[in-house]
């Protein structure tokens, strides 16, 4: 009969197939196998998260405290002191007269306040070498503090002066009167022509 020959070539048609197949899967070159591309690990959990961008590492801040500004010191209170009024005047012959119009007794200084009229034509001076002077009746003396644009205190002929004279203070207890005197023993108390008048009051503490 024809039809087992058919079958029987069915068959070895079928492991020839078979075996080729078997081959043709061992002969395969791993080198032409197509590469795989090595992946990535995936983290748990993003760096970064999506949408907002990363902050640079700012350096910690080193807090000052702050410094309030000292308080304005009180401005101090000006001394009145204790003031007599006076009315001494003297008359030089060279045309200069000098009259007293107070003192004022402070916790620092004494304060003599005067006015000068010089009628002659020439200046005069109620310093000269540093001998305007006040004593008290104990003895002791308090200097004279001049001013810096006039140390000698020049009068200019044919004016008028008010001043104040200070003097170093102050008075110690006890002391009843004090003298001002004006240019010591390098004055003249009676030269018509003289440019350096001398001067000597007494004057009451009190």
């Amino acid at each position: 009969m024809r039809f087992w020959p058919t079958l029987i070539g069915l068959a070895v048609t079928a492991v020839a197939t078979a075996a080729q197949a078997q081959s043709s899967l061992l002969n395969d070159d791993p080198l032409t196998l197509p590469s795989r591309t090595a992946s990535t690990p995936t983290p748990a959990q993003p760096l970064v998260k999506p949408g907002i961008p990363s902050r640079p590492e700012q350096p910690m801040a080193t807090t000052v405290p702050a410094v309030l500004p000292a308080a304005p010191a009180a401005p101090a209170v000006q001394d009145a002191g204790r003031t007599v009024r006076l009315e001494q005047e003297q008359a030089h012959p060279s045309g200069v007269a000098m009259m007293l119009t107070g003192i004022t007794y402070r916790a620092d200084s004494v304060i003599v306040s005067a006015s000068v009229l010089n009628l002659s034509d020439r200046p005069v001076s109620l310093n000269r070498g540093g001998s305007l002077a006040l004593v008290d009746d104990q003895g002791r003396s308090h200097p004279f503090v001049p001013p810096a644009d006039n140390p000698e205190v020049q009068v200019a002929p044919r004016s008028r002066v008010t001043a104040n004279f200070v003097f170093a203070g102050p008075l110690t207890g006890g002391t009843r009167s004090v003298q001002l005197s004006t240019n010591g023993p390098t004055g003249s108390r009676n030269d018509r022509l003289t440019s350096a008048p001398s001067f000597m009051f007494r004057v009451p503490v009190s």
